[in-house]
């Protein structure tokens, strides 16, 4: 065991050890709202993967520390007793529960860190170092799984600094996709959500702020359709980007798939991402219990809208076969 460190970063003192972890991660690419959450619920039920939880985004500065100096259980469970206190059992925006151990994006880290949510040259040494951290305290035999839709109109930038990444695609009827993220946007901004607020610096600093939290419910509201346009704009960001950079990647470092077919067929489309992969699981999966799909009522001024919006998204829309 070696002596804790008493600044106020406790992992500050074992950073030296990360200098020769090497990491090639695989990526989880999808918009919000698109899935890509049960994606990697379901590919880490495998056990074929390292991957980043709630605990590693709360606990983020003492990672190294807990798992050096052997006090990550009691840590991990003061924080189930936060859960408990808190009354933490569902996300709000969906069925998901939260969890300890539940799959999380990487821009939360970046972001509290007050950094872009997703990977540019500003935060690449933090994201690095939030690589070499869990390869060194997970098993160093597996490879890293990471998501963070941040990422998605960005993958390009992510290829060039990590020519080894693979990524896979997820991707979700786009009218589906916005009208999940205005129910889930109006949801967080109305009513606190304590399980978002205890991984997110920039949602507390929202909520807690009247003004603020006033603005941004106005922007995703239904007047004027100021919350559809604002969607429908970082779709047509979002799949343009796509469109114009898919096809700069190697067929071989990147497999896409459809929310819908992982629905209907979950264990034939885990599996064929995981032989993309070259990978097996480690463990049985009922893969039927793992993704239950809900059915999906349109807001009114989604369904209004409806084509309108499907006519700016034609090509991509074209291209996923919907």
């Amino acid at each position: 065991m070696q002596p804790r460190n008493t600044n106020n970063i406790p992992d500050e003192s074992y950073l030296q050890l990360l200098e020769r972890v090497d990491f090639t991660p695989m990526f989880i690419m999808g918009d919000h709202r698109s899935g890509t959450t049960v994606l990697y619920q379901t590919l880490v039920a495998n056990e074929c993967f390292n991957y980043l939880n709630a605990y590693h985004i709360i606990k983020y500065d003492e990672i190294l520390d807990n798992h050096i100096n052997g006090t990550k259980e009691k840590t991990r469970q003061e924080l189930e007793n936060l859960f408990q206190s808190l009354e933490i059992s569902d996300r709000l925006i969906d069925t998901v529960k939260p969890t300890l151990d539940l799959p999380e994006e990487y821009g939360f880290i970046l972001k509290n860190a007050g950094y872009e949510s997703y990977l540019n040259f500003e935060n690449l040494l933090l994201f690095a170092q939030v690589c070499k951290k869990f390869q060194f305290t997970s098993n160093p035999d597996q490879p890293l799984l990471l998501k963070n839709p941040w990422c998605l109109p960005h993958f390009m930038y992510i290829k060039s600094v990590l020519p080894k990444a693979k990524f896979i695609f997820i991707h979700r009827h786009p009218l589906h996709v916005m009208n999940s993220k205005l129910k889930a946007a109006r949801l967080v901004l109305s009513v606190k959500n304590s399980y978002l607020q205890l991984i997110s610096k920039r949602y507390r600093e929202i909520f807690d702020n009247p003004i603020r939290r006033l603005l941004f419910r106005v922007l995703y509201s239904s007047f004027f359709g100021l919350g559809v346009r604002r969607v429908t704009q970082t779709s047509l960001l979002s799949t343009s980007y796509f469109l114009e950079n898919i096809k700069s990647l190697p067929t071989t470092d990147y497999i896409s798939i459809k929310y819908e077919d992982l629905c209907q067929t979950p264990e034939s489309t885990i599996l064929k991402v995981l032989d993309f992969l070259q990978l097996e699981a480690k463990t049985t999966v009922d893969y039927e219990r793992a993704i239950e799909p809900r059915p999906v009522k349109l807001l009114p001024e989604v369904e209004n809208s409806y084509d309108e919006i499907c006519r700016k998204l034609q090509p991509y829309l074209v291209h996923c076969g919907y």
